[in-house]
């Protein structure tokens, strides 16, 4: 009777995860990973942290297992009781594997906004020349370079990794003369697998910026 007590409440909280049954008693499957901080997932929602126990598939049905790491790669598994189809073992289990792009980056607000910067001189052109090589110290290529409107961009440096590569760039203008305020942008994009950086649609905007570029917000700050 407590088993079936504990069923019908895990039952009703879950809304039945897409047609899983789930009991906490004996039986079913089980999966574990290596870490008790990943997040396990069946068919979208969301079931256990670290692992999960009494998994059970119905006859002629499927589910997607999904185990979600902060700074590691996810892993997505199906398993079915369909003759021909992955079978659910007794005991599954997953292990992420470090996300090196991750490593490579540092969370940051300023990734993909504005900062600005309110110079200590006054005069526009010596500000501006400091402010183009200070940009060329630290990107190699400038796609744009416009000096009569004082804005540049600089060309997408590509960094490429394991599952991911990621694509950053620099954006500089003069947003207001009197008085003279400037605004830099760092621009953070990260796509799935190896891409070339013309793929603008498997990029997505990312709040890590590569750590190569760590001191450059300070120095921006500092120097003009």
């Amino acid at each position: 009777m407590k088993k079936l007590y504990l069923f019908l409440i895990l039952f009703l909280t879950t809304g039945a995860y897409s047609q899983i049954n789930f009991s906490l008693g004996g039986g079913g499957s089980s999966i574990t990973t290596n870490s008790d901080s990943f997040i396990i997932y069946i068919n979208g929602q969301e079931v256990g942290q670290g692992s999960v126990t009494g998994i059970k598939i119905p006859k002629n049905e499927c589910i997607t297992v999904q185990v979600s790491g902060s700074g590691y790669i996810t892993e997505i598994k199906k398993f079915c009781r369909q003759k021909g189809m992955p079978k659910m073992q007794k005991t599954e289990y997953i292990t992420l594997a470090r996300d090196d792009s991750f490593d490579a980056t540092f969370s940051s607000d300023l990734a993909n906004n504005d900062i600005i910067v309110n110079p200590r001189r006054a005069n526009l052109d010596e500000v501006w020349k400091n402010a183009v090589r200070l940009v060329v110290e630290n990107f190699d290529a400038l796609e744009v370079n416009d000096n009569d409107v004082n804005y540049l961009r600089t060309s997408w440096v590509v960094d490429t990794f394991r599952e991911f590569t990621i694509r950053t760039r620099l954006i500089a203008r003069v947003s207001n003369e009197s008085p003279l305020e400037l605004r830099f942008k760092i621009v953070s994009e990260r796509a799935s697998g190896q891409v070339s950086p013309r793929e603008d649609e498997r990029f997505r905007s990312w709040q890590r910026i590569m750590r190569k570029y760590e001191g450059l917000i300070e120095e921006i700050q500092n120097r003009l």
